[in-house]
């Protein structure tokens, strides 16, 4: 089985997140189970963004670079932990600044949730008490999921 790269992994990814979600949600839990679920699912939202973006990166370097550079892009992003706002913007602007500038423009608000994110996801490693949702994770899943769409199209286009 081929390994899939870029674009597809992304959507692969997307895919086994939303599965969890719905089984969740069909689960007909109680209201303290699914507040447990909702931290649980912000951390796996968490883990989708950074992982989706590292992803896109190193699909993006194997496609435009010399070997040395996809070493050094790939030594670069096991560096990179817990993606929020802040550190989107770093990456992306290192590979292109107007790329940050549309996509600021264009999604801001679905941006901030990458930090909402992060935070939750930090607060719920060192348990503290984090007042998720589930509608909240959701969004900020389907958020994220937009944002990801728009890399996308600049590191892996059709």
């Amino acid at each position: 089985m081929v390994a899939q790269q870029g674009r597809a992994e992304v959507a692969r990814r997307r895919q086994r997140l939303a599965a969890t979600f719905s089984a969740i949600d069909g689960a007909g839990v109680g209201s303290e189970l699914t507040s447990h679920y909702s931290r649980y699912l912000c951390v796996l939202v968490s883990g989708y963004a950074e992982q989706a973006v590292k992803e896109l990166v190193v699909h993006y370097s194997r496609t435009k670079s010399s070997e040395p550079i996809q070493r050094y892009v790939g030594k670069q992003l096991g560096r990179l932990r817990n993606i929020d706002l802040d550190k989107l913007r770093q990456l992306i602007e290192s590979f292109q600044p107007s790329w940050w500038d549309e996509l600021q423009q264009r999604r801001p608000d679905e941006l901030s949730a990458f930090t909402s994110v992060a935070t939750v996801r930090n607060a719920v490693a060192h348990g503290g008490d984090t007042g998720i949702t589930m509608a909240t994770v959701k969004q900020y899943f389907d958020q994220i999921s937009t944002v990801l769409n728009d890399l996308c199209d600049r590191f892996d286009p059709l």
